[in-house]
């Protein structure tokens, strides 16, 4: 391989920074809504655009949010039972519109419509008649991991034998299909059934199917897994404090107990931006986003309001959006998909605050976000956890040997080639001299006197 020489040429420039801008208004959101901490991130492109951390993860050991912090995402994580629900039903292991009993170890039937079969299309649009009022499910709740295995849970309180069986479960007046009942319990039967066609328990499924491929290597169901010191502690804000909640479980956990961070999560969001593919890694063909979240809004899909386990709204004005949020004691998340234009925000907090001005913020600004090269998942890379949007400018890419950086004045710079590993340079004023055996794409870690810290990458022909 030749020998490349590369001149990098820096320049200053007095640009106001959206960033900047959306920082200010988020933390002044913050401080009125009682938040104590918060990450965010926004996609376009197939690629993050956008992404910054605030606030507290942890009072008690003055621990900052950053973008690499493990939030528990509440009932995002049903998105992703979504998700290995629909990979059974490529592989032929379950058909959405057979009984469920086909494919668990005990009958789940309705009370007061015995002959009606539950399927998976009635789950997955919270349609099969269970429901499940919130507050019974904080009954089983639990400092650390929940210890019992779903299944026996599932069983003991939804089969009349079981020892917790409670009939109000069901709905008595609306037969299946026929109303919708938002449904943790009807979720964790999804995940018990891809658990069981799999022969494999859903947490590792979803490690090995879902978190491995997309590059989630931190995301996890269980508080063992997590180093609590890069966890967001869940808070309740009661007479002007923040009192802390612990590191809690229920026991339906494929419905409610994903922990990640903002960028990780970010890669499942833009596999469904990629309508199943990001970066060449195909977690759904096209045809199960489609009926999951079909650009056509008239569609009924697979949400919650009309059916699957994306939710819909016309939640901005004039925006088309499947979205699915969070919602448990001393946690608020969300997740917006925009598919007319493949757009995408994540909102993470461990408060009990609402985000709704800042979700409207980030949304109108999507537009204003600079793109640069597609995503590359970073795996075995150097992490894009700290990626936030600038005016600061890459150029040209592809280049042949002269890079040029404008912008914000630049605090230091480091670069990487695409293995992770550093590249040497020489620092003269304003330009930078490298000369390296090597061709394709370098990354800059870029740091602007504004703290503001930005990944951009050239490719060298």
């Amino acid at each position: 391989m030749r020998s490349t020489l590369i001149i990098i040429i820096i320049s200053a420039l007095n640009i106001p920074s959206l960033s900047a801008q959306i920082d200010a208004f988020i933390e002044s959101e913050m401080t009125q809504r009682n938040i104590p901490g918060l990450a965010a991130c926004v996609v376009k492109n197939q690629e993050i655009v956008w992404s910054n951390a605030y606030g507290t993860a942890n009072f008690d050991t003055n621990t900052p949010v950053q973008t690499n912090t493990l939030f528990t995402v509440a009932s995002i994580s049903k998105l992703f039972v979504a998700t290995a629900l629909m990979q059974a039903y490529e592989a032929g292991l379950i058909d959405l519109d057979t009984d469920i009993n086909n494919y668990l170890d005990f009958d789940v039937v309705h009370p007061d419509f015995p002959n009606t079969a539950l399927t998976a299309r009635m789950l997955l649009r919270h349609r099969a008649g269970i429901r499940d009022p919130e507050g019974d499910m904080y009954d089983y709740w639990t400092t650390g991991d929940y210890p019992g295995e779903l299944g026996d849970f599932l069983e003991n309180i939804i089969t009349p034998t079981g020892n917790n069986y409670q009939a109000n479960y069901f709905s008595p007046n609306h037969a299946p299909s026929s109303s919708t009942f938002y449904s943790n319990i009807g979720f964790s039967l999804l995940a018990l059934m891809v658990e069981q066609v799999n022969e494999q328990p859903f947490h590792a499924y979803c490690k090995e199917n879902i978190f491995d491929p997309l590059c989630m290597d931190n995301t996890t169901f269980w508080w063992a897994d997590v180093d609590q010191n890069n966890a967001a502690m869940p808070y309740d804000f009661i007479n002007g404090q923040h009192v802390a909640l612990d590191y809690y479980s229920i026991a339906l956990y494929p419905s409610a107990l994903i922990k990640t961070n903002v960028t990780e999560l970010a890669n499942f969001l833009l596999a469904y931006t990629g309508r199943g593919i990001v970066d060449g890694v195909q977690i759904l063909e096209s045809s199960s986003v489609d009926l999951l979240t079909p650009y056509d809004f008239n569609t009924e899909n697979l949400g919650w309001w009309n059916g699957t386990s994306w939710t819909f709204t016309f939640h901005f004005p004039d925006d088309e959006v499947w979205f699915h949020g969070g919602y448990m004691p001393g946690i608020r998340a969300r997740l917006n998909y925009y598919p007319d234009n493949g757009t995408g925000i994540i909102i993470l907090t461990n408060g009990e605050g609402q985000y709704g001005f800042i979700e409207e913020e980030l949304a109108a600004n999507i537009v204003n976000f600079a793109t640069d090269q597609p995503l590359s998942l970073p795996c075995n890379t150097t992490s894009i956890a700290d990626v936030t949007n600038s005016n600061v400018q890459v150029y040209p890419s592809p280049s042949d040997g002269v890079v040029h950086i404008e912008g914000e004045t630049i605090q230091s710079l480091e670069i990487f080639d695409m293995q992770g590993k550093k590249v040497l340079f020489k620092h003269n004023e304003n330009y930078l001299r490298l000369n390296i055996n090597y061709e394709g794409m370098i990354q800059f870690k870029i740091q602007t006197i504004s703290g503001e810290i930005i990944f951009k990458r050239v490719l060298i022909l």
